[in-house]
């Protein structure tokens, strides 16, 4: 409908213009016809009169010129005929043109005034000079009213009037039969297109006719189809890959599965030896009583540390859902902080933190900070005696590795950086994996950075690993900030 309608006033009011320059333009040329011919007339009758005049103003003067001019008038009633003179001594025959035109007029080109009669009607005066024995005698003046003019310009002015408001009025209809007739059928198409762009498919558009709108809409109605089949073959094939991506998530479940099992029997089978030869001893009877306390001792810590292997492994196999809560991440990493320098001094590391402003992020605080703790740990475990860890925190914006696409967001960031052993470049690929760890036996159980890595991703988040071997590893913890 809009499109119809600007058209046709686009085209309408070019028509409208046109029309009106035509009967300006046509007015203006027939107005000087109208001077050019009675200037031709003004110019036969000076010509056929002007021997005469020249006599009479010889024999008889200015009074004889007067005199042969009125009976000459008298022949030639289509104008008004007199003579005048640029004498100021003549107050009833002065010319009504200023002297200085009149002087430079000729019998070929005469001087000219349009002006106005008492009444308020125009009038064109035509000036024809007569010369006699080289001087200038006067001019004879042929007055002529332009009412035929004006009341031509009236009805060509209304001719155009008439026409203008008639094609407005064809306007009117032409914009009326176009919305009927391409507004609505275009109403139609553009409907089908916004149910295309919703992933509508269905009930295809009918428009009648046998004309390019009408071709559009079937082409619409096939594009549509073609859609409609693509988008079921995306669906199964999406079904597809799901159902082949479930297959391989089982088979990695029991690969992982084996590897656990793997790991557990190898950390849990040092500590088992230990307790069955402590209990053997006791069994036989050959110990003293302090020894006795002794070997329960070892197999209570020994114990322990195979129930700490199976809550971890507990903790990575059947991780819970974060209980997030809007929390200033500064809170969390200065407790864990706080609860770790005792250890950091007991190794003879300086465990330092930077200042941040507020970090404001959607986390689970207890899981955070098992997080944070196990980095700190992982750091501390790494340095040497006189090192330095130094935990930062900042916003920064970035983009997901796993979404290089995507658009940078901004992210709060947790960064433990320490001036340890460094990680060699074959163990960077499995530094995640279950059970792996480069540290010393009895120091872990290669489970800290897994738990940790699938606590991160559950917060839509990730850790980014930078390590030289000799200089030191750097973990930075990506979390998504809260939007204000």
């Amino acid at each position: 409908m809009k499109l119809t309608a600007k058209i046709v006033g686009i085209f309408l009011l070019g028509i409208v213009l046109l029309t009106a320059l035509f009967g300006y333009l046509t007015v203006q040329s027939e107005y000087q016809q109208f001077k050019r011919i009675k200037e031709q007339n003004a110019a036969s009758l000076g010509n056929e009169v002007r021997e005469t005049l020249v006599v009479a103003w010889k024999d008889q003067g200015h009074q004889g010129a007067i005199r042969l001019v009125r009976d000459f008038a008298n022949r030639h009633q289509q104008m008004i005929i007199r003579w005048v003179t640029t004498d100021e001594g003549q107050t009833t025959s002065r010319a009504d043109i200023p002297k200085k035109e009149l002087d430079l007029a000729t019998p070929e080109t005469m001087a000219t005034l349009t002006t106005q009669d008492p009444e308020g009607n125009e009038q064109y005066l035509i000036y024809y000079p007569i010369d006699v024995e080289s001087s200038r005698a006067g001019y004879v003046e042929f007055k002529v009213p332009l009412n035929d003019v004006a009341e031509y310009t009236r009805l060509t002015t209304y001719r155009t009037t008439a026409i203008i408001v008639g094609m407005l009025l064809c306007g009117v209809v032409i914009i009326t039969l176009g919305v009927r007739m391409v507004g609505r059928r275009l109403d139609k198409l553009v409907e089908k297109t916004k149910r295309i762009s919703q992933g509508d498919f269905s009930e295809p558009v009918e428009i009648s006719g046998d004309d390019e709108i009408s071709e559009l809409g079937a082409a619409l109605n096939q594009m549509s189809d073609t859609l409609f089949q693509q988008q079921q073959e995306l669906a199964a094939a999406s079904s597809a890959r799901i159902s082949a991506m479930e297959q391989l998530r089982h088979v990695d479940r029991l690969k992982t599965v084996g590897r656990l099992a793997s790991g557990m029997a190898h950390e849990l089978g040092t500590p088992l030896n230990v307790v069955s030869g402590r209990a053997g001893l006791i069994a036989s009877n050959r110990l003293s009583d302090e020894e006795v306390r002794d070997s329960a001792l070892v197999i209570k810590s020994e114990a322990d540390r195979m129930a700490t292997i199976i809550r971890q492994l507990l903790d990575f196999a059947r991780r819970r859902p974060p209980q997030q809560s809007l929390v200033d991440i500064r809170d969390v990493v200065s407790t864990a902080i706080n609860l770790l320098r005792p250890m950091a001094h007991q190794r003879d590391v300086e465990l330092t933190a930077t200042d941040s402003v507020p970090l404001i992020a959607a986390v689970d605080p207890a899981q955070l900070q098992q997080v944070v703790t196990n980095l700190i740990v992982n750091a501390i475990h790494a340095s040497s005696p006189g090192g330095q860890i130094r935990v930062s925190l900042f916003k920064q914006a970035a983009t997901p590795p796993t979404d290089s696409q995507a658009a940078p967001r901004e992210y709060c960031c947790i960064q433990v950086e320490d001036q340890g052993t460094g990680i060699a470049d074959e163990a960077m690929p499995h530094l995640f994996d279950p059970f792996f760890t480069t540290k010393e036996v009895g120091e872990g159980t290669g489970l800290g950075l897994s738990v940790s890595y699938g606590i991160i991703e559950d917060h839509h988040g990730w850790i980014d690993v930078q390590s030289q071997v000799g200089e030191g590893s750097r973990f930075t913890v990506y979390l998504p900030a809260q939007v204000d």
